[in-house]
């Protein structure tokens, strides 16, 4: 498809009716932008690219070097052709030009006769002209084609055979997680070979690539592939509205399935509470994954605040927008919503990078989308029995508590162990008194004395024992960290730093933090 007007077709035009092609006989398809009359050696900076050059020579009359210079200027300076009045100046075009055009497919024409270089440049602005008016024509009605069948298509083959019939050129179309589609088709060696050599980049210049985008992520790409010529700029307009409709398909199919995951809602609350046995649980995911194979899964929970931006929020936008950054990162999403909150059953499928670590990521995209504000996220335990996704949603619930009671940048459940174990011990024990059986003489002298006798404890406890670490941590010289330490023996015994001891006051210490911060 011509995006441009070409040397071959100025060739037929009245004013070139006696003109003769001299050199550069391969280079018919060069596309021109623009008509010049150049008579300076040194032109390239007056150009662009895609001019095709008119000179009668005057300012290399007989100067076979500054001739020879100018023509490999304009080849350097990506020029289409160069048109020579054969006259007083030049009468013919010496050999080791002609060679050098032939060599970089440089067309060289010229007149034999005095011709009117004004008439030439008008006529040839007018057909330029009038062929980017049509390109645009073309442009407009292929959009409007794409629009009506975007209204009624349900997948993207239909697009894209509207984008080959239009541009007859191979078509390979890549969505992660999918099978690639080729249009046309082509046998499975072929395609293998082809995917290979795009890669490559020997034979990357063949290929066009264009990203295809919804919700900020890059969810698969169109690529058009040409062996025997570059890929034009109209041609890369025609691409870039394909994308667009092909985005908007996408993006309607994604809607659907959300729509028919609300009406699985009531089956996946059941399973969050356990109440599907291990083959209910396999039929369900193999009927949405038929390849899943079962690693590991977790839940994870996001409380979404009641703020006035968050009601204008499109919750279904949003959990589209949560599906593609998971499916993304190598995850089967189920996306839950009850309430103020989203509830994701996450079911890897990925081996290799670390689970968590893709988990990490997708939160922080979720963070820093602007979608909401001051949203609170609580990650379950990992588990590998799909029976027990309840506790992975029970430990993920548990963790959301905890997080909103004591301060932590985690929200793991593996790095709040500690707090989960504390929060379920004060569900069942009396853990005030677990807390006062260990730590009332500290607690007692702080409140009597004001002194700091608590505080000292746990840094010296985190600082391993080390009382330089502790002093400096604290801000205070080494004789009142010996004198708070020896006030500490006298109240809980000299042997507080041994084994079982220690491990009891780190607890404990840990336990009063989550109980001072759950009464308020």
């Amino acid at each position: 498809m011509k995006a441009s007007l070409q040397i071959a077709d100025i060739l037929d035009n009245t004013h070139f009716k006696k003109a003769q092609l001299i050199a550069g006989f391969k280079g018919l398809n060069n596309g021109i932008k623009w008509v010049h009359v150049l008579e300076v050696t040194n032109a390239q900076k007056l150009l662009k690219g895609h001019e095709l050059i008119l000179t009668t020579g005057v300012s290399f009359n007989k100067k076979k070097a500054e001739f020879h210079q100018f023509v490999q200027g304009l080849i350097e300076a990506n020029c289409s052709g160069l048109c020579i009045e054969y006259g007083d100046y030049i009468q013919s075009v010496p050999e080791e030009i002609i060679a050098l055009a032939n060599q970089h497919q440089f067309p060289i024409i010229v007149f034999h006769e005095e011709v009117r270089f004004v008439e030439i440049t008008q006529d040839l602005h007018t057909l330029i002209i009038n062929h980017q008016y049509s390109k645009m024509s073309q442009l407009e009605n292929y959009s409007q084609i794409l629009n009506k069948e975007t209204l009624y298509t349900q997948n993207a083959d239909q697009l894209l055979k509207i984008l080959y019939n239009f541009l007859q050129i191979q078509i390979i179309f890549e969505v992660e997680g999918q099978e690639t589609i080729f249009y046309p088709n082509m046998p499975k060696k072929q395609r293998e070979l082809l995917l290979e050599k795009k890669t490559s980049v020997d034979t990357s210049s063949q290929f066009t690539i264009y990203p295809i985008y919804l919700f900020e992520h890059n969810y698969g790409e169109i690529t058009l592939h040409s062996e025997n010529r570059e890929i034009t700029e109209f041609e890369i307009l025609i691409l870039d509205r394909t994308v667009t409709a092909l985005a908007q398909v996408l993006l309607r199919n994604l809607y659907v399935d959300e729509k028919k995951g609300m009406e699985d809602a009531k089956w996946l609350e059941e399973w969050l509470e356990g109440a599907h046995s291990e083959e209910e649980v396999n039929q369900f995911i193999l009927s949405e994954w038929p390849n899943f194979k079962l690693k590991e899964s977790t839940v994870l929970v996001i409380s979404l605040p009641r703020n006035a931006k968050n009601k204008q929020l499109d919750h279904t936008y949003f959990k589209l927008y949560c599906h593609a950054a998971f499916d993304k990162k190598g995850f089967y999403p189920f996306v839950i919503q009850k309430k103020y909150s989203l509830i994701l059953i996450l079911l890897n499928r990925q081996e290799g990078n670390s689970m968590k670590e893709r988990l990490q990521e997708c939160i922080q995209k979720l963070e820093e989308s602007d979608l909401l504000m001051g949203q609170e996220f609580a990650v379950g335990k990992f588990v590998k029995d799909l029976t027990k996704i309840h506790e992975s949603y029970q430990t993920a619930l548990d963790i959301l508590y905890i997080s909103r009671n004591i301060e932590t940048s985690s929200y793991f459940y593996d790095e709040l162990y500690v707090f989960h174990l504390i929060y379920k011990m004060q569900k069942h024990t009396n853990l005030e008194e677990m807390i006062q059986d260990y730590l009332l003489p500290l607690m007692e002298f702080d409140e009597k004395q004001g002194g700091e006798l608590l505080e000292t404890l746990e840094v010296y406890l985190q600082s391993n024992g080390s009382k330089q670490e502790t002093a400096k941590r604290l801000f205070i010289v080494r004789q009142t960290l010996y004198h708070r330490l020896r006030k500490i023996e006298s109240l809980i015994g000299k042997d507080f730093m041994n084994g079982q001891n220690r491990l009891a006051l780190e607890f404990m210490l840990l336990a009063r933090k989550f109980t001072k911060k759950t009464k308020k």
